[in-house]
Parts: C-alpha cells; sequence; structure tokens
C-alpha cells in the first residue's frame, strides 16, 4: 500500500489514540506507521487515589492506560520521542515500590528520546535517583523537565551534569538547584535557547538573574519565569533588556505598589504570555492591562498574545473587559497579530468590531464576550481582510436557558473568508468542510467537530 495514503488515513486520527490502535491491526504497514505515533509520546501519570495512599502494600503498579509497558518492546522503544512520569506516583519506598528500577531500565532503550518530563506531585524520594545519571548517556536528549523530585539537595548535584540540552524548565526551582544554576548554564551554552523557570519562583531573586545572564544571553530566544515576590518589574526588565535575541516569553504578573521606571525593549519578540491570578475589579483589570501594554509597547514584531488565568473553581467570576489593551493592540500591533487569545479575558462587541476590522494578519482568535458577540462576527465575517481560520468564543452575561443558534454558525462558517473553519462557542466546535459529490459538484458542510477542541496555534 502506498505509504502516501497510509500517512493521510493516520493524520485523521493522530490524537486518538483508540482509532490508531485499530489502524495498527490492519496490516504490518499500518502496524508500523501507527506505532510510530502510538509510542512517540509515553506517559506514566496517575491520577490521585485515596484507596492507594493508605495501601501500604501498594506496589506503584503502571497505570492500566499508560503505554509504559509495551513500550519496553524492542520494536517500539526506537520509536519512544517523549518520556513523562508526573501525576501521584505511590510514596512507599522500594523493593516493594518497583517503579523507580523499571524506569531506570527503560530509559536507556529509549534510544531515540528527545524529551524527559520529570514532575510527579507525590513520589518517593529516590523515585528517580537511579535515572538521573542515565540521562546523562541519552545522545539524542535535548529537552528537559524537572521539579523537586530531581532538584532537591540529594539529586541536584547529579541532574546539573546532564549537557547538549536546548531546552531546560526547572519547576518551582528552590535554592539548591539555582546556586548549581549558573554552572549548569555555562556548560549547556551556547546550545540552550529555552530556559523556563515556571511555578513558585519565590527563591528567584535579581542576584540570581544577574549570575545566569552571562551565560544565556547571547543563546536565548525563549524565557518563562514565574511568581516571585523578590523581584520588582525592574529587576525582570533589566534582565530581559540583554536578550537580543529573546522570541518568546512568558512572565507571571502581580501587583506592585511602586510603577517600573522603564519599559523592555524587546524588538525580537513574537510572542508574549502572561498568566495572572482572578481579577474582580476595574482596578485590578487597568493595572493588569497597563503592565501587559507596558511589556510588549516596544515589540514591533509581535505574532502571538496570550492571556492565562490561573482561578480555582471555586474563584467567583467577574466578567470585567480588557477593551484598552485591545485598544492598545489595534493601534500598536494590527499589522503583525497573528493569534490572540483572551480565552480568560472578557471583550466588548465595541472592541471585538476593531479588532475584527484593523488586524488584517490575525489567524486565531479567542475571546470571551456577550450574547451580542456572535451578530457582530455574523455582521464582519464577510467583509473582514484578515486570514481567521479559527475561533473560540466564551459567551458570558446571557440567561442560564440561552442556547446557540445553529443557523447563526452556520451562516458565519459560510460567509466568512475561505480560511476560516473551525469555530467553537462555548463547549461545541463545528467545522466547515468542503465535499466532492460522485457527480463532481462541492458543497460546504458544517458540522460538529469529532475533535472537540479548538487549537490556538
Amino acid at each position: 500500500m502506498n505509504y502516501d495514503i497510509i500517512s493521510r488515513v493516520l493524520e485523521f486520527c493522530s490524537h486518538d489514540y483508540i482509532l490508531l490502535s485499530h489502524c495498527a491491526l490492519v496490516n504490518s504497514q499500518f502496524n508500523l506507521a501507527a506505532s510510530k505515533l502510538l509510542y512517540c509520546f509515553v506517559t506514566i501519570s496517575p491520577k490521585f487515589n485515596p484507596q492507594a495512599v493508605l495501601n501500604l502494600r501498594d506496589p506503584g503498579a503502571i497505570p492500566k492506560g499508560s503505554n509504559f509497558t509495551s513500550a519496553f518492546l524492542p520494536r517500539y522503544a526506537p520509536f519512544v520521542r517523549v518520556l513523562e512520569v508526573s501525576g501521584h506516583i505511590s510514596p512507599r519506598p522500594p523493593p516493594r515500590n518497583t517503579l523507580s528500577e523499571k524506569i531506570a531500565t527503560a530509559l536507556p532503550t529509549f534510544t531515540n528520546l528527545t524529551s524527559v518530563i520529570f514532575t510527579p506531585v507525590t513520589y518517593h524520594e529516590d523515585l528517580f535517583a537511579a535515572s538521573i545519571p542515565i540521562l546523562h548517556n541519552l545522545s539524542y536528549l535535548t529537552e528537559l523537565t524537572v521539579n523537586a523530585s530531581c532538584t532537591d539537595d540529594d539529586h541536584a548535584p547529579a541532574i546539573v551534569q546532564t549537557t547538549r540540552l536546548r531546552r531546560l524548565s526547572l519547576k518551582s526551582p528552590g535554592r539548591t538547584i539555582l546556586n548549581l544554576l549558573p554552572e549548569w548554564l555555562g556548560r549547556l551554552s551556547p546550545n540552550l535557547i529555552e530556559l523556563h523557570l515556571q511555578d513558585n519562583c519565590g527563591s528567584v531573586t535579581p542576584g540570581v538573574l544577574k549570575v545566569i545572564l552571562p551565560h544565556v544571553e547571547h543563546s536565548l530566544e525563549a524565557f518563562a519565569l514565574g511568581l516571585s515576590y523578590s523581584l520588582m518589574n525592574d529587576d525582570v526588565y533589566t534582565f530581559l533588556d540583554h536578550l537580543p535575541h529573546l522570541k518568546r516569553l512568558q512572565l507571571r504578573y502581580y501587583w506592585q505598589l511602586r510603577p517600573p521606571k522603564h519599559q523592555p525593549t524587546l524588538s525580537g519578540l513574537r510572542s508574549f504570555s502572561a498568566t495572572y491570578l482572578a481579577m474582580h475589579t476595574r482596578k485590578e483589570v487597568d493595572d493588569f492591562d497597563k503592565w501587559v501594554r507596558r511589556a510588549i509597547s516596544r515589540s514591533p514584531a509581535l505574532h502571538v498574545l496570550s492571556l492565562l488565568c490561573e482561578a480555582d473553581e471555586d474563584d467567583r467570576v467577574t466578567y470585567i473587559s480588557h477593551d484598552a489593551l485591545a485598544d492598545h493592540l489595534v493601534k500598536k500591533h494590527a499589522d503583525t497579530l497573528r493569534v490572540l487569545d483572551f480565552s480568560n479575558a472578557f471583550l466588548g462587541v465595541e472592541a471585538l468590531k476593531e479588532v475584527l476590522r484593523v488586524c488584517t494578519r490575525l489567524e486565531v482568535l479567542a475571546i470571551q464576550s456577550g450574547k451580542e458577540s456572535l451578530d457582530v462576527l455574523l455582521t464582519h465575517v464577510s467583509s473582514m481582510k484578515s486570514r481567521l481560520r479559527s475561533i473560540s468564543l466564551n459567551i458570558c452575561n446571557a440567561p442560564r436557558n440561552y442556547q446557540v443558534d445553529q443557523v447563526i454558525i452556520d451562516d458565519i462558517l459560510r460567509k466568512g473568508q475561505p480560511t476560516l473553519r473551525r469555530l467553537a462557542v462555548d463547549d461545541t466546535v463545528w467545522e466547515a468542510t468542503w465535499f466532492t459529490s460522485t457527480e463532481g459538484q462541492t458543497s460546504l458542510i458544517v458540522q460538529q467537530a469529532e475533535d472537540q477542541t479548538c487549537s490556538k496555534m
């Protein structure tokens, strides 16, 4: 069978593991192609189980849904590119808990492994003690993401011996790993192009940024920084000003009494993501929007802007518009902006009209807005000059019994530009697809998508 046909078939089910497993049973050619997708990403990530916590005989068994055990087989091991160990791993010690030994045994067999993610929520302190030294010998390993399970006092000296990395992510880095970080970055330079210090970064001080700067200033293209009350905006901006090749940036916002003295000059920045806690007042939103504007105002080539709210499920939801920020985007970044992710940020209908009218290169739009926003889309979609291909809309401030009119959805996708093929409203995704009949006639069909996710990239 032609491999081009097989690859085309598998393209439609690349994210559906059940369909891929069925494809693998068709014949040997399908088996080979499907197996490469089935075992590209191997995960051990048990969900929280109160009974397992209380079970003193828990051996730390591999979850039933994991493909880790079969990935051991010689025919599948070369296909593994990413290994993730996360979730609630049993804290029982060896020898009853054999997971540590299994991971260490598997790593050398995954000869083409490029990315390792060791970020369990619960675990035994020596879960990765035998695995960390093996990482040093993985020839193709270029991406590493770890948390305290690998960066505590006992394991940090070993993990920093890992070299050849191009992307390094440290979750909630503590003082020990940060003290070793300059030396580690010195060995990784100049290959390292991404450094992500994420989640609780309270130990990251101005001094830490100062000592790591010489090792990353000439190579870093992506940087992320989590929450640190030890840092003022000026501390972060001074650090960023010395990264001339920076293209992607993610920062965690928190309100500060003293405004920054200067704006960062990030002339090459392509993507900016801001994470923040839920805000409930007009002043909070205005201060946040002002902070975002200051961060991106000197980035003339901005392509992506994402606002990511870290609200808890029980947080009171307040829909306060970010229209002032949208106005800044319309005036300063309309000619370059391609992805606007306001999934957690409310946008008024007038601001939405301006974004649709002026941002001519916009490809992906995700917002929260009122129920009138569907009418705005219907009115403006046919005259838009942008190349929108995906719209995600979360309807807010609507009556409890409010239901989306299927006719409006159909009209938006039919009257929109030829590039617009995906529209998500609340939890439902619709797709527009061209079909050709046996007589050669083409028609546009609008229907709910089988994959109910609306990609932002």
